[in-house]
């Protein structure tokens, strides 16, 4: 028998890659984008942990992610489901930072699209 489970093939590789891209559950913010609006950009740090954020790999980079950043509240009181990355593409108005991160580097770079938060 020929069962080496523990090498992985490379179209199972690329397969995982692509079933990934845009179709994440929402998450907890990473820690370095956490970090970064606390530490940078003054926000209170309570409110900005109990913020979600959906990501999307970037084109070419396995460490560099396009991130999403908004409140659950928000979206509940509005009637929004967000199931992943694509489905705020309708509802950018209310999503408070979006911008990118790399994970190797911890290199972040967000903007604020919402002023005041509601």
């Amino acid at each position: 028998m020929n069962w080496k489970f523990w090498k992985k093939k490379d179209n199972v590789k690329t397969f995982l890659h692509t079933k990934k891209q845009g179709f994440e559950k929402p998450r907890e913010l990473p820690e370095e984008v956490g970090r970064h609006l606390v530490v940078q950009q003054g926000a209170d740090p309570d409110w900005v942990w109990s913020l979600k954020c959906l990501r999307s790999p970037k084109e070419n980079s396995s460490s560099q992610f396009n991130i999403r950043i908004f409140s659950p509240e928000t979206m509940a009181q509005h009637n929004v489901k967000v199931t992943n990355y694509a489905s705020l593409e309708e509802h950018m108005d209310l999503v408070i930072f979006v911008g990118w991160y790399d994970k190797k580097t911890q290199n972040v770079q967000i903007d604020r699209l919402i002023k005041e938060v509601v």
